[in-house]
């Protein structure tokens, strides 16, 4: 009997056995999935990731690698570090930590202290009510619109017990950790306004009264309720609670008003404490009416949001160490819906003659000037000189806190009023005395009243009864110490803009009046008092101007300061069919609803209860009217409104042609210089298509002209790559300071972030209008002010220019409110409808500041006539770049827009700089490139898939898009881009953070793919081995096995 070979069967065959079968069909499978896996990611990394908005995320946040190559220059004697840090990396942490609590310190507001409750002393403990004070320490920004806001409550604890405050633990714990931590506020506007969750949901009174011994920990204690609201980009604020709150009570508030959880812990707050404290954290001025039935919520202070540190700055404040001199840049309304401006917000559609939807929104500006205090304290100076058909107009039942208003702990005396005119500029002098008992700091706001004329009636130019025209701020005060604070102001703040008659501004004729104030009501009253009215105003802080001229002056300001360029009507279109607000008829002109409720289109935008529905419940509606063929056909057209016609333009493309220039040859060159053409010659039909197509995020680098890549960065509220990491307090909370020195510490703090983390732009300042107290990014605008808005934003980006930061001044203009702006991919812009007055003195009006803020020097390196290179300086305006906004000026999107860019901001204003979009990774297709360049600008903030299908060929679209290309590149080269080269030098571009995980991941799958396929083929090889052995084994079986 012969042996049996191993693994065979019975009669002595080699086989296989089931489970080995198995085992390799396993291994065969997974090895074939791991092999897709490692494709897919494979193509990913090479096509995808470098097309994804990611791609240049990641490369900005790991550090932009670029450098020059100065192996062939001489540089010898010149400094090419044109801008210099004023701190390194481990020693600016302490700066910005000082600048950002002395940004809270003066930034947040004391509305109410009845009694003098605050501060507190040292030992008291507070019991902080509210699930919301679980972020308190939040800070809101784009990137939250991904991560979610969220605090560490800690922080507040440790901040308080630091300053020897404590903080009930057991109240705290509750809400971080026990029942009521399940309730959290909803996060507002979600994904850039894909969707909105604006549920409160508070935790109810009756979770604390259930959870063991949470309420009797509070006894002893001074309660503290925190408010929290919170929006963001994409989404307004709700001007109904429809969408999201249960009860009917609830759904017909808006979010601005505490709900009727809040008002039971509030309840609970007032009928067992004498010394309530309530924290507002929200950036918009909520409606504070409610305040009187709660005489025991003593104090009440302003807090939008805390930064990095400003936590340390609000227990200061309770502890008495900073005295508050934070004043309010909104007016604080009893009840929002009752402005004019609020009749005509947020969610209004257009339907076509069949009442069909068309996908395009509207928003009517039928208020015109009459924005905030503007409103508020013109219908009160007219209802009081009885004249203007006032009505029933109350103001004390229409303001809770005017604009410009804030107290403090102690006390100060203004003397010695003066105004003094030196030609056309105004010198307002206080003598300002601290009274009290303990340091602070006060603000001088100077007001200023233009007569409203006979001929202002009949030309339909309007006048407010007072407006904010500059102010200042003292020093630290101490106790008896007295500071003249001196504030000036040109007589250009006087002029009005006169869209009827004469079409550009004007100067009245007749008597002015300017007064230094604490707020806007303390202005008007004041005025109203040199008038001779019975109310309680100062008549002698006020003086009266008459200028030169005795009629109309049509003149004077008719060209800008600036350029020199005629300045008239430009926005006519924009006008629409809108009876607009004025002085002269308040109650016959009152704006009302510029539509009618959509029946059964329930509005998932916010808008308030404005009908009842099939069952006779209040129900939210989307406003809408009809819009007209022709109409329809502009917004769905692409014009630009530019006169010139393509057919006219004859030029002859030029490319790739070696000049010889670098763009680091033109640093220091004028605009108009002859070089820049030169250099453009050089550029490539693809460099053309990037530069304008794909500039999101920064800008490329053009290897055919030698520019580098511009690393571009977001926020408002600081860096968030290029930088340091440092987010400061948000910009409400920097308005709120009144302090000028402080807005330029911040912009050139960011210029010094910059310098350290690589960034050359900067995606802010914003300063559109809070038109509403429900604009969602009120928190990253200034004001309801065009002037302080303008003021603290153009102090901001000069100081960055001055550290070679080219800041985007955004969203221009008339983006005032999130809904229906314009991204997304499905939204079409929303068509913003409102006359040449207010667009000019209060939508671009801060734009204008910014444009007129004056140049700073620039350090470059210049040729002399014998060849030899010398450090030289020359200037360049402050301001050097523009974002430009989704949503449309009349039908017209504004980022191609000729009227704005080109007419308003090129020709009038004088401005060579680079216009880039808003974000158009995600926009609809509206937002054309080629409509863009026509207008005036210049890049779309696109960083996904370049999908700008430029035409090499055609004549226009090259005129444009090179006229583009040369406002970027001018910009580039007068910037810190530049930093580290001379002419002569070679840019060097590195490797990126995702070219080296496109390589690594390329490299290792296709290292272990092979693997895979080498083993596979390796067992292949084995188990023909072994297929063989069994065939001679079976035949050697059959021929001379045993029988």
């Amino acid at each position: 009997m012969g042996k049996k070979k191993a693994g065979g069967n019975a009669g002595g065959v080699r086989t296989v056995s089931r489970a080995r079968k198995v085992g390799r069909v396993i291994k065969t499978i997974l090895k074939s999935v791991l092999v897709v896996v490692l494709a897919v990611a494979m193509v990913g990394v090479n096509i995808m990731l470098p097309n994804s908005m990611i791609a240049r995320m990641v490369n900005n946040i790991a550090g932009y690698q670029q450098s020059w190559d100065n192996s062939k220059t001489n540089t010898a004697g010149l400094d090419l570090d044109y801008y210099k840090a004023d701190y390194d990396k481990d020693s600016i942490g302490d700066a910005e930590k000082q600048l950002d609590r002395q940004i809270a310190n003066e930034g947040y507001v004391l509305l109410k202290n009845d009694d003098d409750t605050m501060p507190f002393e040292q030992g008291t403990t507070f019991s902080f009510f509210g699930e919301s004070v679980k972020n308190l320490t939040a800070t809101q920004s784009v990137l939250t619109q991904f991560t979610g806001a969220n605090g560490n409550s800690n922080q507040l604890k440790d901040s308080f017990e630091s300053r020897g405050l404590g903080v009930n633990q057991t109240l705290m714990d509750f809400y971080t950790k026990g029942a009521g931590s399940k309730y959290t506020m909803g996060a507002g506007s979600i994904n850039f306004g894909a969707a909105e969750d604006f549920r409160i949901n508070e935790c109810p009174l009756s979770e604390l009264e259930s959870a063991d011994g949470v309420l009797d920990s509070t006894k002893g204690t001074v309660p503290v309720f925190v408010m929290r609201r919170v929006a963001g980009e994409g989404r307004d604020m709700p001007r109904s609670m429809y969408n999201h709150a249960t009860s009917a009570e609830d759904k017909a508030k808006t979010y601005l008003e505490p709900d009727s959880t809040e008002l039971e812990i509030l309840q609970y707050i007032n009928d067992n404490f004498d010394n309530g404290v309530v924290i507002l954290n929200t950036a918009s001025a909520l409606n504070l009416g409610w305040l009187e039935q709660f005489p025991n919520i003593k104090s009440v202070l302003f807090v939008p949001s805390t930064g990095r540190y400003g936590t340390d700055s609000l227990a200061d404040i309770f502890a008495g160490e900073v005295s508050p001199s934070g004043k309010t840049v909104d007016t604080f309304e009893a009840n929002s819906l009752n402005s004019p401006a609020a009749q005509n917000y947020g969610d209004h559609q257009y339907i076509d003659g069949d009442g069909n939807l068309t996908g395009y929104a509207y928003v009517s500006y039928a208020e015109g000037i009459y924005v905030g205090h503007r409103y508020y304290e013109t219908r009160y100076e007219d209802a009081v000189l009885g004249q203007g058909n006032t009505g029933d107009f109350d103001y004390d039942s229409e303001v809770v806190y005017p604009f410009g208003y804030g107290l403090s702990y102690t006390t100060f005396d203004w003397s010695n009023y003066r105004a003094s005119w030196d030609g056309t500029t105004c010198t307002v002098s206080v003598d300002v005395t601290n009274t009290g008992d303990v340091a602070g700091k006060d603000v001088v706001e100077v007001y200023a009243q233009s007569p409203y004329t006979d001929y202002d009636r009949a030309n339909g130019v309007e006048k407010s009864a007072v407006q904010l025209v500059n102010y200042g701020k003292t020093k630290l005060l101490k106790p008896g110490e007295t500071q003249t604070v001196s504030v000036t102001f040109d007589q250009d703040m006087l002029k009005a803009y006169d869209a009827n008659g004469a079409k550009t501004y004007i100067l009245d004729a007749g008597t002015y009046y300017v007064t230094a104030a604490h707020d806007s009501h303390d202005a008007v009253n004041n005025v109203l008092a040199a008038k001779g009215a019975n109310v309680a105003g100062d008549d002698s802080r006020v003086s009266a101007y008459v200028p030169s001229n005795t009629d109309v002056d049509a003149t004077t300001y008719a060209t800008d300061a600036k350029s020199g360029a005629e300045i008239t009507n430009l926005f006519d279109d924009a006008k629409g069919d809108i009876t607009y607000l004025t002085r002269a008829d308040w109650e016959g002109t009152f704006p009302q609803h510029d539509g009618t409720p959509l029946k059964g289109n329930v509005s998932s935008w916010g808008a308030e209860i404005n009908a009842v529905d099939e069952n006779g419940n209040p129900v939210s509606y989307a406003w809408g009217k009809a819009a007209s063929p022709e109409l329809i056909d502009r917004l769905r057209g692409l014009d630009s409104g530019n006169p010139v016609s393509d057919a006219s333009i004859s030029d002859t493309p030029v490319y790739g042609q070696d000049n010889g220039l670098s763009l680091i040859d033109l640093r220091g060159k004028d605009y108009n210089d002859p070089m820049w053409d030169q250099l453009l010659d050089q550029l490539s039909a693809e460099d053309y298509r990037e530069l304008v197509g794909h500039s999101g995020y920064g800008s490329n680098f053009i290897q055919s002209v030698g520019k580098p890549f511009n690393i571009d960065a977001d926020t408002a509220a600081g860096l968030i790559y290029g930088g340091t990491g440092m987010m400061f307090c948000s910009p409400v909370v920097m308005a709120q300071t009144w302090n000028q020195e402080l807005a330029s510490a911040y912009g050139t703090m960011i210029g010094n972030e910059a310098n350290i983390g690589g960034a050359t732009g900067w995606y802010a300042p914003s300063m559109n209008i809070h038109r509403t107290p429900f604009t969602g990014r009120n928190g990253e605008y200034y004001s309801e002010d065009p002037v302080i808005s303008g003021t603290v934003a153009s102090l901001e980006i000069k100081g960055a220019a001055e550290k070679g930061v080219y800041s985007t001044i955004k969203h221009f203009a008339l983006n005032d409110q999130e809904n229906h702006r314009g991204d997304g991919g499905i939204e079409q812009g929303c068509a913003t409808w409102s006359n040449e007055q207010a667009i000019r003195e209060i939508y671009v009006k801060p734009f204008d500041i910014c444009m007129h803020v004056g140049t700073v020097d620039e350090n470059y390196v210049e040729q002399g006539a014998d060849g030899s290179y010398s450090m030289a300086t020359t200037k360049v305006d402050a301001c050097q770049a523009i974002m430009s906004a989704f949503n449309r000026v009349g039908a017209t999107w504004a980022g191609g827009n000729y009227a704005l860019l080109t007419d308003l901001a090129r020709n009038e204003w004088g401005f060579n700089g680079w216009i880039v979009t808003d974000s158009a990774n995600s926009a609809a297709p509206f937002m054309d490139s080629s409509q863009m360049i026509r207008a005036g600008g210049d890049s779309r903030l696109r960083s996904n898939e370049n999908n700008y299908q430029y035409d090499e060929n055609n004549s226009a679209e090259y005129h444009y898009a090179r006229e583009a290309i040369h406002h970027l590149l001018y910009v580039t080269a007068n910037s810190k881009a530049m930093e580290g080269a001379m002419p002569g030098s070679v840019y060097v571009p590195g490797l990126q953070a995702v070219d080296k995980v496109r390589i690594g991941v390329t490299a290792g799958g296709a290292a272990v793919i092979a693997l895979v396929f080498w083993t596979g083929w390796r067992n292949h090889k084995k188990r023909a081995a072994e297929r063989a052995a069994a065939v001679a084994d079976a035949t050697a079986t059959g021929d001379g096995g045993e029988k």
